[in-house]
């Protein structure tokens, strides 16, 4: 089974080295890694190029560089380009926890009935404090059911069901999942949760994060759409609404810890 990984960059110089050593230190060998860059003005792709010659594996190496239309875009392309009968996507600031993921998601993969696997993440965020984060396998009324930044698919899962939606800029994921819930009936039982050590470090700061109001009223877009905006979905766009409000004022009031023992406490009961 091969492994397509995908990175969408741009000037990303400062973490593509820590993201691309967590692949190539994988216990497999059977991967490709495709570079997606949105025309870096910094040195981000002779550095991806230079790693991945240092370590013998330019062979391993796909890059795209073009101007993209946002993420949506650039994953796309990313995903058009795979070879791979899986595919993964880890963005340039994030990177795997250890050397064991992908050895861990291959394996799984043999069964064949699976369609995607995925599991806990490590959130580092050094403003309101870092946790691992267990998915929250929930309906989508509710919130984001996985971490999509762990989700590894079956090729075969985007070419049946489509690409991610262009039109959404920060919750394209989460428009994703919907969709499949919608198309395909038995979706959830169709996924692993590998339980256990997180797969991925995700860092605090990204285009959803930065824009998070803007990311949850996508959401509701998205509910809309498939027709999952009832009154549970509705209720909880509201608290999700209020909940990054007051976060907000409280970071301005630098009463960030308030925020930190909430998610300490949210995250230690799942």
């Amino acid at each position: 089974m091969n492994l397509s990984v995908i990175t969408p960059t741009w000037n990303s110089a400062s973490t593509i080295e820590d993201c691309a050593m967590s692949i190539i230190n994988q216990k497999i060998t059977n991967f490709e890694h495709i570079i997606v860059d949105n025309l870096s003005s910094d040195n981000t792709l002779d550095l991806i190029k230079s790693i991945y010659h240092r370590e013998g594996l330019l062979n391993n190496l796909r890059i795209i560089c073009e101007r993209d239309r946002g993420i949506s875009d650039a994953f796309n392309k990313g995903i058009k380009l795979a070879d791979g009968d899986v595919i993964g996507i880890l963005n340039s600031d994030d990177y795997f926890y250890d050397n064991n993921v992908l050895k861990r998601v291959v394996n799984t993969f043999k069964d064949e009935k699976l369609l995607f696997v995925h599991g806990n993440i490590y959130f580092l965020d050094s403003l309101y404090g870092s946790n691992i984060r267990k998915p929250l396998l929930c309906p989508v009324t509710k919130a984001m059911p996985y971490n999509h930044p762990t989700m590894f698919f079956r090729k075969e899962v985007y070419t049946q069901h489509g690409f991610f939606d262009t039109n959404y800029k920060f919750a394209m994921d989460f428009e994703f999942i919907c969709r499949l819930f919608k198309s395909i009936i038995d979706f959830s039982s169709r996924g692993y949760y590998l339980d256990g050590k997180p797969l991925v470090t995700m860092v605090a700061g990204g285009a959803s994060w930065r824009n998070e109001l803007a990311s949850i009223d996508e959401t509701k877009r998205a509910l809309k759409k498939y027709g999952f905006w009832n009154f549970d979905a509705r209720k909880n766009y509201i608290l999700r609404k209020l909940r990054t409000e007051i976060k907000s004022w409280l970071s301005v009031i630098k009463m960030e810890n308030v925020v930190t023992r909430w998610r300490n406490r949210k995250w230690e009961n799942y």
